[in-house]
Formats: C-alpha cells, structure tokens, sequence
C-alpha cells in the first residue's frame, strides 16, 4: 500500500509537467478567461500567472477590484495553470484546457472552473486517479482517459501515468497505434521508445555493453576490464544520493565477500552524482569492490536504466543473464548459476 500511496503521489504531482517538450498547435480559435478574487487588500494589485505547461511561456495580469483577465489562442493538445503570485503555500490556482469561448475562473472556489467539456473530462479523470484504491483501478482510470482522447491533451498526460510501464518498445507503439501524431512525437515518449529499445538490446540473452568511466584515482577504468573475463560480473547502477541503492549495497558488500572465491566479482556503477559524495558513500558503506564513476549519461541511456538501482548479473561469457536484483533474490540468483 506504501509503494501503491508514494506512487499515486508521484502521478499527481507530475500531471501538470508530464508534457514538457511537445509543440502545440493551434486551431486559430480563441479563449477568454474571466476570472474572480475576493477583493481583500493582499490580493488587489497582485499578480495573476497564466502558465502554458507545454511550451513553459507565462503570461501575467494584475487583480483589479477582485477581477482579472487573460486571451489566448485555443489549443486542445494543451494543458494551462493559472495561478495568483503570492508566497507561502499557494491556495489560488485552477488547471484547463484552453477550448474556444469564455472559460470562467473564481480562484476563491473549490469548484473553479467553468470551462469546455475537456476541462471537465481533465478534472474527472485526477477525480478518478485520486480515489483509486489500488494499481490495478488506477490503471484502469489511466487507460479509459487515454482510449477517450487520443487527440487533445488529456490523452498526453494518461500516457504520462503508464509510461514507465510499458516492458517493451513494442508494446508502448502498439498503445499508441492510433494516437495524434502530436501524442507519438511528444519527446517524453520518443525517450521511452529509446530507452525500451536500449532494455532490449541489453536483457537477458545479450552480449553486455562496455561502459567507460574512470576508478576512484581518476584512471579510465571499464566494464569490460571484468566483464567477459571468466567470471560472473554482478554491476550495480547506483548513486550516493539515492536511498533505496543504499540500501541495496549492504547485499552487494556480503556478496563481495562471499562469492569472491567462487569466481564473481561486484562492480559499482556510479551514476548520476558527485563523485565527491560518491567518494564519501563508498567510505561510509565500506565498499571493497571496484567502483566506475562516469560523468554522463551514456551508461544509462546505453543500458536503458531510467531508475536506479539497477543490479544486473552477467555471465562468463559477457552474456547477460538478469537484470532487476534485489534484496536476497541477488544471492538466490547466483546459486543457481553457480550449481
């Protein structure tokens, strides 16, 4: 229920940014939004920001006597906020869809926005993601948003929801068969397609990808320096900052100590960090075994690791044999090999 809680969490708060990098198009049509403040003396002469979550372009206005206003072109593959500036925490903001016509705001309301119907079908679905109980309901709500509009925004961000669980490039292409091209060419999901691609290249059954970094003196170090030598290479996609790879590390460090003998060796990868502070992680954890600090992407991006930890186990030859060990399954997986 935890995971389920942090992940719905996770949802939510990028509902509003899953969007970043695709062109919008417009319709040629307009919208005029008319919005209401209670007049009190911190609001009148402030700031009222209108945010489109795709291009990043803001637009401000001032509240006068309680009232403001804002035009813009329409566009149905978009998604606004708007939102008064003030500090603290901020209770006075509303989300739509800009649909042609007059779309009517009262920051003051909880029921905010008077608006077209995919600005009521936008707001039914965070309803719908919110009193899902489980992953199974919350998938569900996320596949009727997405099959319902595959043509305007609200289609976007139900994809945003189920991207990371897609398992393959072809099972995320077949999702989006019949989807606007604008959905398919949306740079999150162009990266996802890359990514799923890289996980293919790289699963079980494939030659491992060398990676290149340096060891903890600065010296160019690789995988391949253990890698497809005769022995089982168990590498951990890992950075200092990150909770759940520090937790991980104690089952890679009695790993290290011992299946030494029994020819497997531990690689850390550092990932994503300061190598700084991985310096000081790999002190304090006391990590034995060797460590690849890399400086780009390019291990990640190569192995199509979009989370962290990823631990994989690599077989004498430099085949891959899994990917995804935890916990005391990391253990369990190299006996078998082993027997």
């Amino acid at each position: 229920m935890v995971t389920y809680y942090l992940k719905s969490m996770k949802r939510l708060f990028s509902i509003i940014l899953i969007a970043a990098a695709a062109a919008s198009c417009s319709n040629g049509n307009s919208f005029t939004v008319k919005g209401t403040l209670t007049p009190t003396d911190d609001v009148n002469g402030a700031l009222v920001i209108l945010h489109n979550n795709i291009t990043g372009e803001a637009d401000t206005t001032t509240v006068i006597n309680g009232e403001f206003s804002f035009k813009g072109e329409a566009d149905p593959t978009v998604l606004y906020s708007i939102f008064l500036d003030q500090k603290g925490p901020n209770v006075h903001n509303a989300t739509f869809v800009p649909e042609a016509g007059t779309i009517v705001i009262d920051l003051d309301s909880t029921d905010r926005v008077q608006a077209g119907p995919l600005t009521e079908s936008f707001h039914q679905f965070i309803s719908e993601l919110r009193a899902a109980e489980d992953e199974e309901s919350a998938n569900a709500a996320i596949d009727k948003a997405f099959a319902s509009n595959k043509d305007n925004a609200i289609g976007r961000i139900a994809l945003g929801q189920k991207l990371y669980e897609f398992e393959s490039q072809s099972e995320l292409d077949e999702y989006i068969a019949d989807a606007a091209d604008f959905i398919k060419q949306d740079e999150r999901v162009q990266k996802m397609r890359t990514a799923l691609a890289a996980v293919e290249a790289t699963s079980a059954g494939c030659k491992f990808k060398d990676i290149a970094g340096a060891d903890a003196a600065g010296e160019p170090l690789s995988l391949s320096a253990f890698a497809g030598t005769g022995k089982y290479v168990l590498i951990d996609f890992w950075a200092s900052w990150c909770g759940p790879c520090r937790r991980e590390i104690p089952y890679l460090v009695e790993i290290d100590k011992n299946y030494a003998d029994k020819g497997v060796q531990v690689v850390g990868i550092n990932v994503w960090d300061k190598k700084d502070a991985a310096l000081k992680a790999v002190e304090q954890m006391e990590i034995k075994y060797p460590v690849i600090y890399t400086e780009d992407n390019t291990a990640t991006d190569d192995y199509g690791v979009s989370g962290i930890p990823q631990i994989l186990l690599i077989g004498p030859d430099g085949t891959i044999l899994q990917r995804n060990l935890r916990g005391d399954d990391i253990a369990k997986a190299i006996d078998k090999y082993l027997e």
